[in-house]
């Protein structure tokens, strides 16, 4: 049981929630679930079913105290034990994870209490356990809080309060204050934080306002203080906002003749960035430094930044080079890998732009659950990359009962593929015969049946090679579909293959990403308008994107490493060029959507909730 909960179980005993109706004078009332006349036949029977679901719960027969419980109050909603039993019920979804039912069962008891029953807060505690990594909701509830038990369980929902509102950015702060009650006792410590971030936007007359109504509304410190500063106009001592940022890159603008030509793109992706992210009053400078291509140069560039005074960096273009410059860094500043795949062991704080999306993968699988293929068999390079991809596949694929025949694998930077794709086409031929039963001689037959596929997590560079083999050795005329993730459906490798190759590959491709999207018009105009030059390539986007989601973590004028990755870890729904991006934890995920390509168009592809 965790220590939250414990406490919660030791508050509800406090206030006599959870066990029969009090018999001393004077006592809380029993809460009753519907005010009707009972018997005294009814009473005993209720406490005997109340007392059994209570031994149930004790020995951890979950199941067993929802069904008891469930019987109590529908046969018995007047006895003075059916509170208690909601009550219990809403513990018991809580203990097998029912959040939503234990919410709701909560809520429901809640409401057949008095408005200022101290009551009340315990169960508001319950519900915070229950949307635990749902720090907005945790804060609607909290707010909702309007007296307290005692000294002990209000310090406990102040630290709730803080650890939920610490949590959000400031526009989910906004929104969560908007739609919960702003009079409860709680109420002044996120408005407090909102009413310091307005001013720090200049929002000079909601903060002063706001701030005013925390004070109003008795913030005590240590949250006071700052209150009374923002009130006055005056952001508290020591706390300024910064509106000049200096970033820098790191590319290989020395290296291989092609490999610097990209580098150089990318970097003029960073400075459209960089001359049009923020606008007034920002400034950003940007420092360009050349690694060469050579990872130990740029770990000793990497170093002289984290100590010189940069507020981020973007480059290092291959895992290795990453991992090098990460672990170079004693601050830890902030660094965005445009084209890395994996920041496996570089340290928290660095970002790639193109690392896995298990995401997409579950999307895939449930597409094959949609189909009802009858098994995959995965075929994939031996990379963190695609088997975080083919692992979460796997994982949702078996969760709807589809089995996976066998996973083939390549050594990365393979060009032949033979023995994976032919090991594919023999597990699924040997599975299908194996559940109908059939023999060697029937194979004919067994090449007619379908659905059955191949899920390829390959990148883009990859695609070229595997796709046309996969033709070579005529799997799609086996009734073998190919799935895959959004290496597939990369621009580059739709200009480059024949339709043929790729035509009915089912897999992901980014939202936003297309030609007529928003976030690649605005770069194209910025872009442009800063080099008086047309756009030819799609590689400065790759640039400005990183530069953009580092610019967007800056914005609110917080520049230690530490405060620029706790913003950057709250970036979400950012639109760039290249997607619409969201960090979860210390991965920038694309939103993708699953589409079919036909004739190198991505046509959307609709997935029903529940496969067929």
């Amino acid at each position: 049981m965790s220590r939250s909960l414990a406490w919660l179980c030791l508050a509800l005993s406090a206030c006599q929630v959870a066990g029969p109706a009090p018999s001393v004078p004077g006592g809380p009332a029993p809460v009753v679930v519907s005010r009707a006349p009972v018997t005294g036949v009814q009473q005993s029977e209720a406490r005997a079913l109340y007392q059994s679901a209570e031994e149930s719960f004790a020995a951890r027969r979950f199941f067993e105290v929802l069904r008891t419980t469930a019987e109590l109050v529908d046969r018995y909603p007047s006895s003075d034990v059916s509170g208690d039993a909601l009550l219990l019920s809403a513990r018991a979804e809580l203990e097998v994870g029912a959040n939503e039912r234990a919410d709701a069962a909560a809520e429901r008891y809640i409401g057949l209490l008095a408005a200022d029953d101290p009551r009340a807060t315990a169960v508001r505690l319950l519900q915070v356990e229950a949307w635990e990594g749902d720090p907005a909701t945790q804060l609607d509830r909290l707010l909702r809080i309007r007296t307290f038990a005692g000294p002990e369980q209000r310090a406990q929902a102040e630290e709730a309060t803080r650890a939920a509102r610490d949590a959000l950015s400031l526009e989910e702060l906004e929104e969560v204050l908007a739609g919960a009650p702003g009079d409860g006792p709680l109420a002044p410590l996120p408005q407090t934080t909102l009413a310091l971030g307005l001013l720090e936007r200049g929002d000079d007359e909601r903060a002063i306002a706001l701030a005013e109504r925390a004070l109003e509304g008795g913030v005590g410190a240590p949250e006071r203080n700052t209150a009374t500063s923002v009130a006055r106009g005056e952001l508290p001592e020591g706390r300024r906002p910064v509106r000049s940022f200096r970033i820098a890159t790191v590319l290989p603008l020395g290296g291989p003749p092609a490999l610097a030509d990209f580098a150089r793109q990318l970097r003029e992706g960073v400075e459209v960035a960089v001359a049009t992210a923020l606008a007034d009053p920002f400034e950003v400078s940007l420092v360009s430094l050349d690694d060469e291509g050579e990872p130990e140069l740029g770990a000793q560039l990497m170093a002289q930044l984290d100590s010189g005074g940069v507020e981020g960096v973007i480059g290092f273009l291959e895992e290795n080079a990453v991992v090098a410059a990460g672990r170079a860094r004693r601050r830890g500043v902030p660094i965005v890998s445009p084209t890395a795949r994996s920041t496996d062991g570089a340290g928290e704080g660095v970002y790639a732009l193109d690392g896995p999306d298990p995401e997409a993968a579950r999307a895939v699988a449930r597409y094959a659950a949609f189909r009802a293929y009858q098994r995959v068999a995965i075929i994939l390079p031996q990379s963190s990359h695609a088997i975080e991809e083919a692992d979460a596949f796997q994982a949702e694929a078996e969760s709807y009962g589809i089995p996976i025949v066998g996973r083939f694998g390549y050594a990365p930077g393979s060009t032949f593929f033979e023995s994976q794709i032919l090991g594919a086409r023999d597990a699924l031929r040997r599975a299908e015969i194996a559940a109908l039963g059939l023999g060697e001689e029937d194979t004919l037959r067994v090449e007619m049946l379908e659905p059955v596929g191949i899920f390829v997590p390959i990148p883009p560079e990859d695609v070229e090679f595997v796709a046309t083999q996969i033709a070579h050795f005529a799997l799609d005329t086996l009734a073998i579909e190919v799935t895959g993730t959004s290496g597939w459906t990369d621009r580059r490798v739709l200009d480059r293959l024949l339709p043929r190759y790729t035509d009915g590959v089912v897999a992901t491709a980014p939202v936003g990403a297309t030609a007529g999207s928003p976030g690649l018009q605005r770069f194209r105009e910025a872009y442009e308008e800063h080099f008086q030059r047309s756009l030819v390539s799609t590689t400065p986007a790759v640039g400005y994107d990183a530069a953009l989601l580092l610019l967007e973590a800056l914005r609110p004028g917080r520049i230690t490493p530490g405060e620029v990755r706790t913003a950057f870890g709250r970036l979400e729904e950012v639109e760039g060029a290249t997607g619409t991006f969201t960090v979860v934890g210390e991965r920038v995920v694309r939103r993708t959507q699953l589409v079919r390509i036909q004739n190198r168009s991505l046509v959307p592809v609709e997935v029903v909730t529940e496969p067929f």
